[in-house]
């Protein structure tokens, strides 16, 4: 596992984790930048986060949060 930046995508009520996106230049500036995008255009919930991630191709297969 890395620590990476991804873009994490909430549905429902309660909310449930649905997606999680790896940042490509792992700056939380660019995650917060499609962050705003995201929310323009849906009613999902997004958050951007540091996270322990199995990565694989640049693609996040599983997530944990960290300990702050």
């Amino acid at each position: 596992m890395e620590v990476v930046v991804a873009l994490l995508m909430w549905l429902g009520d309660p909310p449930i984790l649905k997606e999680h996106l790896y940042v490509p230049d792992q700056k939380m500036s660019t995650c917060l930048k499609m962050k705003r995008t995201a929310e323009r255009s849906g009613s999902a919930i997004y958050q951007c986060i540091k996270a322990n991630a199995l990565v694989k191709d640049k693609h996040i297969l599983s997530i944990s949060r960290m300990d702050d």
